[in-house]
């Protein structure tokens, strides 16, 4: 059976292993490149795409008038007019440079013939015209574009050529995926760069977890090597909605519609990388399948952790950039990732070094994690102590971390309750310097996890005096932290919600080191409220660590 954690922990895994991205073109690129061996897609703008081609630009073909004779309208007959005709928009040699892909009736009553441009019957990557006839079978016009110039040394040596299998397996090697959502096929075709033809097979690879991706996967027929990889998915870019929390209020959400579909990606941030809420169905995986909906309504109760996980993240981030001018979690714009709906039952939310992970509780005195911003700000705060004092997870230096962490997870939820980015006040209520307090199904004890306020009423210590010493909880970190966390409220009580945001701040990512205790935490935020504020913000840092019983020396 599972251990229950009623503490919102740090994983041991807290070191970061960032993914990086790799190599996928053959081409060196100055543009952003989808990436080989990951969870998700890439997009780029048009400007990007420009400069990266992979093959020569298509000509233009527009002819109008009468451009034949009566025609029989059938594939043999149009072939030989094209044949004939070829120098009206081709500069080259040879036979069978056409293939008829279509012929239709369009709704004006004319006979509508879409033809590929092939050399030696392979079709030329996306050059293709489309021929008009009358009722008659009189060619009225042809427009289109194609390669119009190609050196004709071009010839399929089948021999040595990879099979449509091995590049199928190819393909399949580039990306992470669980299933895809069909069975890939490999059609063969023919690029032209510096007029020079060359085969490929063009491979198709669709898959919906962990990431909804849809890649083209362009491979060299001969040599086997990845000549392109392309997007096809077809955004239609950034969206709003809205989604039934946790606590059953009503969020906006920032959302990505994707071809019809309403997907949970932010990308309205100032970041480089996106806010991503994904789901484990119950899994105990990571990332899981992004979260989508057909609407940009979701209401659903499956929906609600998801809801609160992404719009929570969201605060979390506006507070640090807002409040902070810090860019997302490791102050370089990464991606703010949560996994909703993680294991069954599952009393826990954490941190593991690169994302979020949530639990839905177990139903009976657990809600879903996510429900709650103090300990969404909690765990996330962990990842940006990872990124600046790396506070070690043991003994003072991990209930430092974990103290850090509640006392942030506090600021920021008080920061959305009293709508500071909104131009709201920031008010100190010492009713709000609790954690976890929104986990508590049927809360009507105004039971939490843990009080700043009064750490003894959760069985945590408010002094040196009782510091407990312990194996456990690598050196009891979820119980000594209510050293610091007293610490902090009576900072806060002193100085306010904002200065003590930017005492913490600074103490974090200028002062403390990886094994501060908490005398130097003390001796950081000491020196980060003179920094800000002079000698009386320091002298209310002394006093509300003299009150715990911590000096500024372990002598």
């Amino acid at each position: 059976m599972k251990k229950k954690l009623l503490s919102i922990v740090l994983t041991a895994a807290v070191v970061s292993s960032l993914s990086s991205f790799n190599e996928v073109f053959a081409q060196s690129l100055t543009a952003q490149k989808p990436s080989v061996k990951q969870n998700y897609s890439v997009r780029r703008t048009s400007n990007q795409l420009k400069a990266d081609n992979f093959e020569d630009q298509k000509k233009t073909v527009f002819l109008h008038g009468n451009l034949s004779q009566k025609l029989q309208i059938n594939e043999q007959s149009i072939l030989a007019y094209l044949e004939q005709n070829k120098g009206s928009f081709l500069n080259v040699t040879g036979a069978n440079n056409f293939k008829i892909l279509s012929i239709d009736k369009d709704e004006l009553g004319l006979t509508k013939v879409k033809v590929a441009q092939t050399i030696d019957g392979t079709e030329i990557r996306g050059s293709q015209i489309i021929l008009h006839l009358d009722k008659d079978g009189v060619v009225k016009n042809i427009i289109g574009a194609v390669n119009k110039d190609y050196k004709k040394t071009f010839s399929a040596t089948k021999s040595s050529e990879i099979s449509a299998q091995k590049a199928i397996s190819i393909a399949k090697k580039q990306f992470n995926y669980t299933v895809l959502v069909e069975t890939p096929e490999a059609k063969k075709q023919v690029i032209v760069k510096n007029n020079v033809p060359t085969t490929v097979y063009s491979v198709n690879i669709h898959y919906n977890n962990p990431d909804i991706a849809n890649w083209e996967v362009l491979i060299d027929a001969t040599s086997g090597k990845v000549v392109k990889t392309l997007d096809k998915i077809r955004y239609d870019g950034a969206s709003t909605g809205t989604g039934t929390a946790v606590d059953g209020s009503t969020k906006p959400l920032n959302l990505l519609l994707s071809r019809g579909t309403y997907e949970l990606i932010d990308t309205t941030k100032p970041m480089t990388g996106q806010i991503k809420t994904y789901t484990a169905n119950n899994r105990e995986v990571e990332p899981g399948s992004l979260v989508t909906n057909k609407t940009n309504k979701f209401t659903t109760e499956t929906a609600k952790p998801e809801v609160s996980a992404h719009y929570y993240a969201g605060v979390v981030y506006d507070f640090y950039k807002n409040i902070l001018n810090r860019n997302s979690i490791d102050n370089k714009g990464m991606s703010i990732i949560s996994t909703t709906h993680y294991d069954k039952g599952y009393d826990n939310a954490f941190w593991d070094g690169s994302q979020m992970v949530y639990g839905d509780g177990d139903g009976t005195e657990f809600t879903y994690f996510s429900g709650d911003l103090d300990v969404i700000g909690h765990e996330l705060t962990h990842g940006v102590t990872q990124y600046t004092a790396n506070l070690d997870y043991q003994d003072q230096s991990g209930a430092l971390n974990e103290s850090i962490s509640d006392t942030f997870g506090v600021l920021i939820s008080t920061y959305d309750k009293y709508n500071v980015k909104g131009g709201g006040t920031w008010k100190f209520n010492a009713g709000d310097w609790v954690v976890g307090q929104g986990l508590y199904l049927n809360n009507t004890t105004n039971k939490a996890l843990r009080s700043l306020a009064d750490p003894t009423l959760y069985d945590q210590p408010a002094n040196m005096n009782d510091y407990v010493n312990t194996y456990d909880d690598n050196g009891g970190v979820h119980t000594n932290s209510g050293i610091p966390n007293k610490a902090a409220y009576l900072v806060a009580k002193s100085l306010g919600n904002n200065e003590t945001a930017h005492i913490y701040y600074r103490a974090l990512t200028n002062y403390l080191t990886n094994d501060s205790d908490f005398s130097g935490a003390r001796n950081a935020l000491e020196s980060a409220a003179s920094d800000l504020y002079g000698s009386s913000a320091a002298s209310a840092v002394d006093s509300a660590f003299d009150t715990v019983g911590v000096s500024s020396s372990n002598n």
